[in-house]
């Protein structure tokens, strides 16, 4: 059984290979935060951004997001999904 872990951009080995299937699991940092006021799920894979070189760059259900901007707002662990 895969184990959730908390994502660190800064360090390779504390976040999923890009390309590799995960899933985010998102709490929120501001408890009285409005719109990031919820725990939120989400699956998809991290990518390299060819137009700003190393940059992540999250692809997910909802769409492309800034992993960065993310981590202002929440607490995100992730957990790899294995494939067959």
């Amino acid at each position: 059984m895969n184990q959730w872990k908390r994502l660190n951009l800064a360090r390779c080995d504390s976040r999923p290979a890009p390309g590799l299937l995960v899933a985010l699991r998102m709490v929120p940092t501001k408890e009285k935060a409005t719109f990031y006021g919820r725990e939120k799920y989400d699956i998809g894979r991290f990518q390299v951004d060819t137009a700003a070189g190393r940059k992540l760059r999250w692809h997910g259900t909802r769409g492309t997001e800034d992993p960065v901007r993310l981590k202002s707002h929440y607490e995100i662990w992730w957990c790899v999904i294995p494939q067959d």
